[in-house]
């Protein structure tokens, strides 16, 4: 066996040509006309995300930071992207550099949070989320902060304080784009039921069907007991996997594949 990695296993040596949406197009030449503004490059790696062009986000939110290195929603941004593309180190590096600059960044905070999650580091996760939470402006951000800080403590055998945290949202609370979390929190703290939350999961589109079904998988694994059911919800997430960059699609295979590792060893 080489002692050294090969060419393949570091550099991406082939790579799809970009095929741009008239947006993306439209904010490349933005770029080429205002080379040295930062806020073209940060526009340029939102339109690329949105096409799931996560490599060349990152990259052009690396251009812009040559040209404005302290630029909070620069690091923001890229850390997005790299977590999109589950490197968790850089996304943490990039979000704790967010943080330096503005430390009441909510965006760097949460996502700072849900990395840590990801990385297993959930002591610095809980530390993160209950920041994040104090600085959330309206229930829609309490609400997803609250999912993560939840699935955190469950997954830290935490339940009581897992219990307090989900007491926090109320199911007359103004959800907003927390829709998905929220219906999962509602199971968590007792006002909803986990069967009918699953079913109305299953009926979305793959990333809203992730988004609410991860953390009832969660949910089932450390709190009901219930491993094999949550084990099927994993695999149901992988094998809808259009939306792969997804947050609970990375939770998600990390975790399956965390109990196939454990099951083939026995």
């Amino acid at each position: 066996m080489s002692k050294i990695a090969s060419k393949s296993n570091e550099i991406f040596a082939a790579r799809e040509p970009l095929t741009p949406s008239d947006e993306t197009a439209r904010a490349l030449e933005d770029v080429r006309a205002n080379p040295d503004d930062p806020e073209k490059y940060m526009q340029l790696g939102l339109c690329l995300r949105r096409q799931m062009f996560f490599r060349e986000a990152v990259e052009a939110y690396s251009e812009g930071l040559t040209c404005a290195p302290f630029h909070c929603l620069l690091y923001r941004h890229r850390g997005h992207a790299y977590l999109n593309l589950g490197l968790y180190a850089q996304a943490a590096a990039d979000f704790e550099m967010g943080l330096r600059i503005d430390p009441r960044n909510w965006d760097c905070l949460y996502h700072l949070g849900v990395v840590y999650h990801l990385m297993r580091r959930y002591e610095r996760a809980v530390e993160v989320l209950e920041r994040c939470y104090a600085l959330s402006p309206s229930d829609e951000f309490r609400i997803c902060t609250a999912d993560w800080l939840c699935m955190t403590l469950m997954r830290m055998g935490k339940l009581d304080e897992m219990r307090e945290v989900a007491g926090r949202i109320r199911p007359d609370m103004v959800a907003g784009g927390s829709e998905g979390y929220f219906e999962r929190v509602l199971v968590y703290n007792g006002s909803r039921d986990a069967g009918e939350v699953l079913a109305e999961a299953e009926a979305l589109d793959d990333h809203g069907f992730a988004t609410g079904a991860y953390g009832l998988a969660v949910y089932f694994e450390c709190v009901t007991g219930e491993r094999d059911k949550a084990k099927h919800i994993l695999e149901e997430i992988a094998k809808r996997d259009e939306t792969w960059g997804g947050f609970a699609e990375h939770a998600a295979a990390e975790r399956l594949r965390e109990l196939r590792e454990a099951e083939e060893r026995g």
